[in-house]
């Protein structure tokens, strides 16, 4: 399902108790883990499937070519942290012909949304330190905190800003893949101030709503995905 190399080295210690039921790994996240995935054929070979055909839908060329989406899978990889996936995705993005300067193009578009959510989310806590009832966290249509924010720290926001241009300007990837890359980010972070800016900018950009769903339908494997490799690490302690 997917390939790793035994990207993460950390050791991992159980009581004394436990290791008598329970094998002890050498690491968390290895290549010894992610192979032992398969075992889900057996214990749930339906749910498998169901994975594998949304896999299919996904990554099919469409309204967006398997290149482009690849790329795009692999700026979600980022976000959703999974070494897993960063391994798997770099082998599929370069074998479908992505160069190494769009898929660093790609992982700088992924490390601006995860600067962005956290920045939009801090509208809440603004709300909050200001003694305003907050009922609907995601009011739609709110100004963006980025001002009242950078009243108090100005050095800060001017360094958040400078992030957001380079990421997003003109480069090796078009301005729509970016746009695209970043609503994919956008839902594999989970942040809906991130969706409600995101998408209309894909559209702006020249995206069509087919583009932007596919896009969508990226993130949402890539999200899945994640869960699975990382299942094999229950997997060996199950097996």
């Amino acid at each position: 399902m997917y390939s790793a190399r035994g990207l993460c080295k950390h050791r991992r210690r159980f009581p004394q108790d436990e290791q008598d039921f329970m094998s002890k790994p050498d690491s968390l996240c290895s290549a010894s883990h992610l192979a032992k995935t398969a075992l889900f054929a057996e214990w749930a070979p339906a749910a498998l499937k169901g994975f594998q055909a949304l896999a299919s839908g996904a990554f099919a060329a469409g309204a967006l070519s398997v290149k482009d989406k690849e790329i795009i899978a692999f700026a979600c990889a980022h976000v959703l942290r999974c070494p897993y996936c960063i391994d798997y995705h770099h082998g599929l993005a370069t074998g479908a012909g992505a160069t190494r300067d769009e898929l660093t193009e790609a992982v700088w578009v992924a490390i601006a949304m995860a600067a962005q959510a956290p920045l939009a989310h801090a509208g809440i806590a603004l709300r909050l330190l200001d003694g305003e009832p907050v009922e609907a966290f995601y009011a739609a249509g709110r100004p963006s905190p980025e001002a009242a924010l950078g009243a108090a720290t100005p050095a800060a926001l001017q360094g958040y800003e400078a992030l957001q241009a380079a990421a997003f300007a003109p480069g090796v990837l078009s301005a729509p893949l970016k746009a695209l890359a970043a609503v994919a980010c956008a839902h594999n972070l989970r942040c809906a101030f991130s969706i409600e800016r995101t998408v209309p900018a894909a559209l702006a950009a020249g995206a069509s709503k087919a583009a932007v769903a596919e896009a969508i339908f990226v993130a949402i494997e890539m999200a899945a995905g994640a869960c699975l490799g990382h299942a094999g690490l229950a997997a060996a302690l199950m097996a």
